[in-house]
């Protein structure tokens, strides 16, 4: 589903997607209350979100997608780079951040990719964005989150960088040469000692630990 108020940019972005054989353009929207509508009718898998929208702006659809799609994958494309918007944008919800001046192939592989392996981001805006929780975590040593990693078992801690590398459960169990069901049960584990309700928030509490 693509939801933009800029109609022009919709189809350019409609347009491009058919050109793909793997994806379908199921719905548009150009607000956010009619993508909660459409996102109920339709369901569907991915959904491109802009930021910049007339009256419920895009964090908010976000927030309130996935409280009503939880399966949905949401990658935001807008034309921010700031990061107060991308993590913003994580603790949101959102499966990927794609800005507006990326390559169209770009665009559609990262439809494709979130839609197979759940979280991903621009390289450029994954490294600021480690960058900044890297630097933050060196000033705040006394964290109250720290207490919460040293809970982590040496395992699960192995676990979460694999997951906020964006890996999906079917690697990480080949990469660590254990069943996806035992990497489920330890994704739920790290969860709970993080106090957290899917893999964006634990990516982010990652980075700010400087874990990844």
């Amino acid at each position: 589903m693509l939801v933009d108020d800029q109609q022009l940019f919709r189809e350019g972005v409609k347009s491009l997607l058919k050109e793909h054989s793997e994806v379908e353009v199921v719905a548009e929207a150009a607000d956010g209350q009619r993508a909660l509508d459409l996102a109920s009718q339709e369901a569907p898998d991915v959904i491109l979100l802009d930021l910049k929208m007339p009256g419920m702006d895009g964090m908010e659809c976000c927030r309130r997608l996935k409280e009503q799609s939880p399966s949905a994958r949401i990658v935001i494309l807008t034309v921010s780079r700031e990061l107060s918007s991308i993590v913003e944008a994580m603790k949101s919800g959102a499966s990927g951040y794609l800005t507006k001046d990326t390559p169209s192939e770009k665009v559609v592989e990262t439809v494709v990719r979130v839609y197979r392996e759940g979280n991903l981001l621009e390289p450029l805006l994954a490294d600021r964005l480690l960058d900044e929780f890297v630097t933050f975590s060196a000033k705040n040593e006394e964290n109250p989150e720290t207490a919460m990693f040293a809970s982590l078992s040496p395992r699960e801690t192995q676990i979460l960088k694999l997951v906020a590398g964006g890996m999906p459960n079917k690697l990480i169990a080949s990469e660590l040469k254990i069943s996806e069901h035992t990497v489920r049960n330890h994704i739920s584990n790290i969860f709970q000692k993080l106090q957290v309700n899917n893999r964006t928030e634990a990516t982010v509490l990652a980075m700010k630990q400087g874990l990844v």
